[in-house]
C-alpha cells in the first residue's frame, strides 16, 4: 500500500528530528572530549617554553655525555643475558655517587632463573612478533639473576619527613647498548646527585639507579627493581609523596609528523618532536601538576603532559613509576616519548650520537630546579 503524502512528510519530519538530535549529541560529545583532554589530561601550570635558549649549558652537557659514553659507548649492554655489562655498571654508579661525598646503599634481590624462563616463553607465546629480537630464551647456564638498586638519600632541609623519590634503570634491552633507554636517564640522575650533594633540596631525596625495568624480569609481577625497591620502603613505613622516573629523555625531533601518539591524542598534541613530556595514569594528576609547573619556571625547552586512565591507554605506566602508582602514590615519567618518537628505541642503534645531549641538558636543568623548589 503507497504511503499517503502526509505519511511521508511525517515520516521526513521525524527522520531530520532524529538526524538533529543526533548531530547535537555528537557535537556534545566532541565538545566534552575536547575539553577533557585540553582542561585536564594536556594542561599543565605556567607556559611551555618557546623561543631560542638564552643560557649556555657546555658544562653540563659536557657531564652528561661522559656519562653516556661510559654506560653505552664503554660497558654498552646491561642486560640480564650479558652479567658483566650490569656488573660494570652497578661499579660505575656507586663511584660516581661516592664521588660526590654521598653514601651509596645497595639493595640486593635474587630472581630465579626458572622464573625467567618461564615468563620469557610466556610473553613470547603471548607476543611472539613484537618481541622477536628484544628476548631470547634465559639459559640456565647463567644461573639466578642476581640484581642490585643502588640509592642515596639527602635530607630535606624545610621538610625531612617528606620523602621524594626519583629514579632511572640502568639495565638495557637485549642486544642494545641503551644510550637513550636508559643512559640518560642515569646520567640526568648522576647530575641530580651531584647537585643535590651541594643545593640540598626542602624534602627528602632519594635517588635510585634500578635494575630489571626491561623485559623479561620487568614483566613478573613484583620483580622489577623499582617495585622490589618500593616493597622495602614500605616496610620501613617509608611512604612516598612522590614518585619521578627519568625514562628514555634524549630524543627530539623538529620534524612535522615526527612525533606519534595513541590515538586520539594526536588532534590535540604537537606533530613536532621536540618536547619532553610528563606522563601518568590520571591518578597522579595533582602531582604532574605540581612537579611539571615547578618544572616550567627552570627549563628552556617544550613540555607537555598527559595524565590518562591506564585502562585507556596503557603506555602511561610504561616505566618504573608503575609500581608506585599501583600502591595508590602518585607517579610519573619524564620522557621523550620513546617509541612514539624515537627509531632506535629497543635497537642496536641506540647509540651515543642519537642523545641530544643539549636537550637532554636542558630537561636536567628543569628537573634540577624542580626538585629543589618541591616542599
Amino acid at each position: 500500500m503507497k504511503k499517503t503524502n502526509g505519511e511521508t512528510a511525517g515520516w521526513f519530519r521525524w527522520f531530520k528530528r532524529i538526524s538533529f538530535t543526533l548531530l547535537v549529541l555528537a557535537l556534545v560529545v566532541l565538545a566534552a572530549g575536547h575539553y577533557y583532554v585540553t582542561k585536564q589530561v594536556r594542561w599543565l601550570p605556567g607556559e611551555s617554553f618557546s623561543g631560542v635558549p638564552t643560557q649556555e649549558l657546555q658544562q653540563l652537557e659536557g657531564v652528561l655525555e661522559s656519562h653516556v659514553q661510559v654506560l653505552a659507548g664503554e660497558i654498552g649492554e646491561r642486560s640480564i643475558y650479558i652479567p658483566g655489562g650490569m656488573r660494570s655498571a652497578e661499579r660505575y654508579i656507586i663511584e660516581q655517587f661516592a664521588s660526590f661525598g654521598l653514601d651509596p646503599q645497595i639493595q640486593h634481590y635474587t630472581v630465579e632463573a626458572e622464573l625467567i624462563q618461564q615468563t620469557t616463553m610466556r610473553l613470547l607465546r603471548n607476543h611472539g612478533i613484537r618481541l622477536k629480537g628484544k628476548l631470547a630464551v634465559y639459559p640456565n647456564a647463567l644461573g639466578d639473576a642476581v640484581l642490585k638498586n643502588i640509592w642515596v638519600e639527602i635530607p630535606g632541609t624545610l621538610n625531612p619527613k617528606r620523602l621524594l623519590v626519583v629514579g632511572a634503570h640502568f639495565d638495557t634491552v637485549r642486544n642494545t647498548p641503551g644510550a637513550n633507554d636508559n643512559g640518560s636517564g642515569i646520567a640526568a640522575l648522576l647530575e641530580l646527585a651531584r647537585v643535590l650533594s651541594i643545593v640540598r633540596p626542602q624534602v627528602t631525596v632519594i635517588l635510585v639507579a634500578l635494575s630489571a625495568e626491561e623485559l623479561p624480569i620487568g614483566g613478573i609481577k613484583g620483580a622489577s627493581g623499582s617495585s622490589v625497591f618500593l616493597d622495602e620502603l614500605l616496610e620501613r613505613n617509608r611512604t612516598p609523596f612522590g614518585m619521578v622516573s627519568l625514562e628514555t629523555m634524549g630524543y627530539y625531533s623538529d620534524l612535522e609528523g615526527s612525533q606519534k601518539y595513541p590515538a586520539p591524542l594526536d588532534r590535540y598534541y604537537p606533530s613536532q618532536g621536540n618536547f619532553i613530556a610528563f606522563v601518568s595514569d590520571s591518578s597522579s594528576r595533582k602531582f604532574v601538576r605540581d612537579f611539571a609547573g615547578r618544572f616550567r619556571q627552570h627549563a628552556e625547552i617544550a613540555s607537555q603532559g598527559a595524565t590518562l586512565p591506564v585502562s585507556l591507554v596503557p603506555d602511561v605506566l610504561r616505566s618504573d613509576h608503575e609500581a608506585y602508582v599501583l600502591h595508590g602514590i602518585p607517579g610519573m615519567m619524564v620522557t621523550d616519548t620513546a617509541n612514539f618518537r624515537y627509531p632506535d628505541y629497543h635497537r642496536n642503534t641506540d647509540t651515543v650520537e642519537k642523545v641530544n645531549i643539549e636537550n637532554l641538558a636542558r630537561v636536567v636543568q628543569g628537573l634540577i630546579g624542580a626538585i629543589i623548589d618541591m616542599q
